[in-house]
């Protein structure tokens, strides 16, 4: 989440400003965002800052609280499932086969539920024992398989 704010790639880093303006637009346009908080006099922030610079919507590194990249960890998800289907032995008894399956198999079908936006919570890019974070996610990838069976 941290990196996708960064980088722009989600739609809150696309939107109209309080002006009716591209967020991304700058600011000699109208673009760009006030960003929350108060001055050192404890007045509101009224300063615009501009929508289209890398890090502007956060990136974890300060500019938003880390507690805003933190996430609820449960999950629906349809891991796997298999449908399959035999064929009758009066069908194949001339064919010298004792059994004929037929099994269509698809995997990581569908997240029912999930409280991670943008990225599939069993998803992770590391190479050693991250528990509880996610450092990084390729898009999910559904994959589906036939699978014939003969015994003989």
């Amino acid at each position: 989440m941290a990196y996708g704010l960064a980088d722009g790639i989600y739609p809150l880093t696309a939107y109209t400003n309080d002006l009716g303006n591209p967020v991304r637009s700058p600011l000699s346009q109208g673009g760009g965002f006030i960003r929350q908080g108060v001055t050192a006099t404890g007045a509101p922030n009224t300063v615009r800052v501009t929508g289209g610079n890398y890090g502007d919507f956060g990136d974890g590194s300060g500019l938003l609280p880390l507690k805003a990249f933190v996430y609820d960890a449960s999950y629906i998800k349809l891991r796997e499932a298999l449908i399959g289907y035999t064929l009758p032995q009066h069908m194949i008894t001339n064919l010298g086969i004792k059994e004929v399956t037929f099994q269509l198999i698809g995997r990581n079908l569908w997240i029912i539920h999930k409280n991670l936006p943008y990225a599939d919570p069993e998803d992770g890019l590391s190479s050693g024992n991250l528990q509880g974070i996610q450092e990084g996610s390729y898009p999910a990838v559904r994959t589906m398989a036939l699978n014939v069976k003969l015994r003989f």
